[in-house]
């Protein structure tokens, strides 16, 4: 079951960056029809086409593994209700996010469905890595469960503001891309020119920016703390040493775009550490609440 939700969660993230690399290339088009591409299974010669087509793919494919993650759950893991219920509902947000994406296609890559898109997509991995997280009953450890103090809930808010405030950033930028104001901004930090952007797009584009700033910077904070967390476990440590890193990589990831003229490997590249980098949020907040439920199933358990 584990193995499974691994491989999940790294189908999905997989599968996002898929869906960055369409972007990124102009392909979201490159199969005009939904569910076949160009009325066929497989594409013709085309690379746009089998760009589009390889995303669909993975997405199909991550499916399958969903299918069996839930199957093995509900047949092996039933009384685990938490592991059951976020199982399940990881597998039935990838249908919705599927869905979403044919309608993305027949509507000829409409701006708010494509971010919808991408909001289900991501909110899809956090709720795979709760599963995991869950699965894996790290939080469960006896040191973790007597470690959990007062100081806790703090950090608990704090790391989920972190968190939303990373996906809010993430999909603002890629509202920003898909309304033609992803690279307006010839330079970093600013836009070039005036302090003030002069024009809509600019202000587009710098919201994304000022948005991404705010949220790194909240996140960054609310990593250290929840790394210095009294007892802390070794896997809220890890997860948080990863997010500290992976938020500073992708501050330099962002401001290489302008640096390179906006490079088509580098904007994925952008995404695919966006994404990465909300995983890793949602994995300490996931974490951190987790080691509270856990001090307080231990309460309970000591009052029967």
């Amino acid at each position: 079951m584990v193995a499974l939700l691994v491989a999940g969660v790294v189908g999905i993230i997989l599968q996002i960056t898929m869906g960055g690399v369409v972007r990124v290339t102009g392909s979201g088009l490159g199969c005009p029809d939904w569910p076949t591409c160009h009325g066929r299974l497989i594409p013709p010669p085309d690379y746009h086409a089998w760009i589009e087509w390889t995303h669909r793919t993975v997405g199909a494919l991550v499916g399958v593994v969903l299918i069996g993650a839930t199957a093995r759950v509900w047949l092996r893991h039933r009384s685990d209700r938490a592991v059951l219920w976020f199982t399940t509902a990881t597998l039935a947000l990838i249908a919705v996010v599927g869905g979403i994406g044919g309608s993305v296609v027949l509507t000829e890559l409409h701006p708010a469905l494509r971010t919808l898109h991408l909001l289900l997509a991501e909110a899809d991995l956090a709720i795979a890595v709760a599963a995991l997280a869950f699965a894996t009953r790290a939080f469960q450890a006896p040191s973790l469960m007597q470690s959990a103090r007062a100081g806790d809930p703090p950090v608990i808010r704090m790391a989920w503001i972190g968190a939303v405030a990373i996906l809010v950033a993430l999909l603002t930028g890629s509202y920003a891309v898909w309304q033609g104001a992803g690279t307006i901004c010839a330079s970093w930090p600013l836009c070039g020119g005036p302090v003030l952007p002069t024009n809509s797009m600019a202000w587009t584009h710098m919201a994304h920016r000022l948005l991404a700033g705010a949220g790194s910077v909240v996140l960054l904070v609310a990593a250290h703390r929840a790394y210095r967390l009294p007892g802390a476990s070794g896997a809220i440590r890890l997860a948080s040493l990863a997010v500290l890193a992976l938020v500073l990589v992708q501050i330099l990831v962002g401001a290489a775009n302008p640096w390179t003229g906006f490079q088509q490997w580098v904007r994925a590249l952008h995404l695919t550490l966006a994404t990465l980098v909300w995983a890793g949020a949602a994995l300490v907040a996931v974490l951190v609440s987790l080691r509270s439920v856990g001090r307080d199933e231990m309460k309970s358990d000591a009052h029967r």
